[in-house]
Order: structure tokens, then sequence, then C-alpha cells
């Protein structure tokens, strides 16, 4: 016999009281309340918010410098960039203190609109915000890489 089995033997082996007294005093949960009491909780509030925090300080990185040979590559690619495209765009997002300090993201949409002029490419996802599709305009600039994403590989002419 368990030690918890030898605490509790002159109990362990009963059934649910009967007593209508019993119910009166403590009545039965309902099943859609009782999974209330297993529903997770943070014990430590705001942990995963530091967590985030701390892992994103460690994919930061400088902005990357394209050599001639990847620019003329990349500047390629763009002229194959047509509205309507669904593209994968790998670009940087600055930090705020510091211009030269960021993050490099991917992202998959398709292409609403591409300005040479102003040398900008507007990707709608398709996500849902509050303001409707999610929406990112990206400079030139910043693009380290751009793809066709309905292709396996490079864009191709």
């Amino acid at each position: 016999m368990t030690p918890a089995e030898e605490v509790y033997k002159d109990i362990i082996h009963r059934s649910w009281p009967e007593d209508p007294a019993v119910f009166r005093k403590h009545p039965r949960m309902p099943l859609d309340e009782r999974a209330k009491i297993f529903a997770p909780f943070a014990a430590l509030r705001g942990h995963s918010d530091r967590l985030s925090a701390e892992t994103g300080k460690l994919l930061r990185r400088s902005r990357v410098s394209l050599s001639e040979e990847e620019s003329a590559a990349l500047s390629d690619r763009l002229l194959r960039v047509k509205c309507g495209m669904t593209v994968t765009a790998t670009y940087f997002i600055p930090d705020v203190s510091d211009g030269d300090v960021g993050y490099y993201v991917s992202l998959t949409g398709y292409v609403e609109a591409f300005d040479p002029v102003f040398r900008t490419i507007r990707i709608r996802t398709g996500e849902q915000s509050e303001k409707g599709d999610a929406v990112k305009t990206i400079h030139f600039d910043d693009l380290l890489d751009i793809v066709d994403a309905d292709a396996a590989g490079p864009m191709s002419g």
C-alpha cells in the first residue's frame, strides 16, 4: 500500500454521497464549469514577453551591404516583378535606436504596387488586421532578396 493509500484508506473506496442534504450544501459542478479549473495560467506574469524581447536581441544584426554582383542580381529580379505576382521578400527593419542594426524579415504576399520612381514595392499579405488586409511598403534599399513564391527558386524571365 502506498503512503497516500495508507492516509486515505478509510475513504478511498467510498462512493459519492447520495444524501440530498450533501447536494444542497455542495452541489455538483457542471462540466463546462469544471473545464475552467484546468485552464492554463501564467505563473510568471510577463515572463514570455521578456523572453521574446531577449530572443529578439539575439536576432538583431547589422545591415548587410550587397556586393556589386548581388546588387545587380537583385535589380534583375526586381525588373521581373509585376503587380499581382506572389513574391517572398526578405528585407531589413532598422531598430529605432540604431539605423544600421535591426532585423531581417521575410514576407510573402502579392505585389499590389511597384514604383520604380520612388523605389518602393507594396506587398499585400492577405492576413487580416483591424484595418483590413495587411499591406507592407518596402523601400528597395532595405531589400535583401526577392523571389517568386509560386516558382521553386529565383524569378525567371
